[in-house]
């Protein structure tokens, strides 16, 4: 596994990429991003991009089925739903074919979904909750959630990104309205960094260590993307995720492309984009014009005005649900993961955001939801300005408890 120190960027690796070493060192960005985030910048991935739950759904059963050494699932939504089941079903067949499953879901998130836990562990797999409900234990934190979204298979491949296991994201269910989002299959080195993430999670919800064995493998070099997983635990690690998004905006030169489904934003990560803007970078914000948590939204939207005022081009999602949480910057580094952009994911949540040195798989990401800005609504300083009344004070009393939304 590699090391918390920072990595040696001179010293090149059998199959690594000189040039993507290159794209980091500019501007002394390993040294500010290591330091920021608190995680290494691990090289020799491979990093591929889906688009929408039906492709993403279909690679993630199709590395379960090819499954040999071990399986593990952290998921904030596993609903009881066809999606769910299906995958529920393609895990039952590899436990009791003696693969080992690991489950890991948030009592809450993934509430209501007991009988198909329960299903898993009678086929033989592991299941653990996250914080279950339990008000009456001193430790019990309402607020304190694994938000995260992420499968392991064989300690060689992983899947993170923004989506849960529900009909919802699949067009095969929804058509057009399903939920806009996408999801970062990663090969190579980086993925023992996201296993490390898992087994400390999973440990610290009763499981034990012999049966992560089969996620212990160590990756050979797949590609030459540099990966850095930032995690969202504890004090340190929230602040990781804070800081590393905030070195990557201050970095950004020509443009910051963001497209997030709950952006109701701390103070600084503001500024910082007002700054960026201010500075003549081209900063563009994607959001939903609709929300399954509409306090949320109007909390964000309480914050356009000085965005727009800094020349901030912001455009919302109508037509479906936007639930993505990716960064673009400079059209060269790609930010995805979990994490929103709200006081939740920033101060309470278990979350997880890596970051992708890597130009094909920016703009990968960027092509598919360039399309969804051009499509959206933009919303302009003066239209704004003019919004009625009512809607200036339910904005206002939303920013009001952003901190618990």
């Amino acid at each position: 596994m590699e090391g918390k120190g920072i990595p040696d960027l001179g010293r090149a690796r059998a199959g690594g990429s000189d040039r993507r070493r290159r794209l980091v060192r500019r501007r002394g960005l390993p040294d500010r991003l290591v330091r920021r985030a608190g995680a290494p910048i691990v090289y020799g991935n491979r990093v591929e991009i889906f688009e929408g739950g039906r492709a993403a759904y279909g690679a993630m059963l199709e590395a379960i089925g090819a499954a040999a050494a071990g399986i593990a699932v952290e998921m904030y939504t596993w609903a009881d739903d066809r999606v769910g089941r299906e995958f529920a079903e393609r895990l039952r067949r590899k436990a009791r074919g003696g693969v080992p499953v690991l489950v890991l879901v948030d009592a809450f998130g993934s509430l209501g979904s007991e009988d198909l836990m329960a299903s898993l562990e009678q086929a033989g797999a592991e299941v653990r909750w996250f914080h279950p409900f339990a008000p009456w234990a001193p430790s019990w934190y309402p607020n304190r959630r694994d938000h995260r979204k992420l499968v392991l298979v064989d300690g060689t491949t992983g899947f993170v990104g923004g989506m849960n296991l529900a009909e919802a994201y699949s067009e095969e269910f929804r058509g057009e309205k399903a939920w806009r989002d996408c999801t970062l299959r990663i090969e190579g080195p980086a993925v023992r960094e996201m296993a490390r993430l898992f087994l400390r999670t999973w440990l610290r919800s009763g499981g034990r260590p012999e049966e992560t064995a089969g996620l212990s493998a160590a990756p050979r070099e797949a590609g030459g993307a540099g990966v850095q997983v930032v995690e969202g635990e504890g004090v340190l690690g929230r602040r990781g995720l804070r800081r590393s998004y905030l070195a990557m905006i201050g970095m950004a030169r020509r443009r910051i492309f963001l497209a997030n489904a709950y952006f109701a934003p701390e103070g600084p990560l503001r500024r910082a984009l007002a700054r960026a803007a201010c500075r003549g970078v081209r900063v563009e914000l994607l959001l939903p014009g609709e929300s399954d948590v509409p306090m949320v939204r109007w909390a964000g939207r309480a914050c356009y005005g000085r965005l727009l005022a800094e020349g901030v081009r912001i455009r919302e999602v109508r037509r479906a649900f936007l639930h993505a949480k990716i960064a673009v910057f400079d059209d060269e580094v790609l930010l995805a993961g979990s994490a929103n952009l709200d006081h939740r994911s920033f101060r309470h949540n278990l979350e997880i955001a890596v970051n992708v040195f890597e130009p094909a798989a920016a703009r990968a990401a960027l092509e598919t939801f360039e399309r969804e800005f051009e499509a959206a609504d933009e919303v302009t300083l003066e239209d704004w300005q003019r919004r009625p009344r009512a809607e200036r004070l339910r904005e206002r009393l939303a920013r009001l408890v952003r901190y618990w939304l």
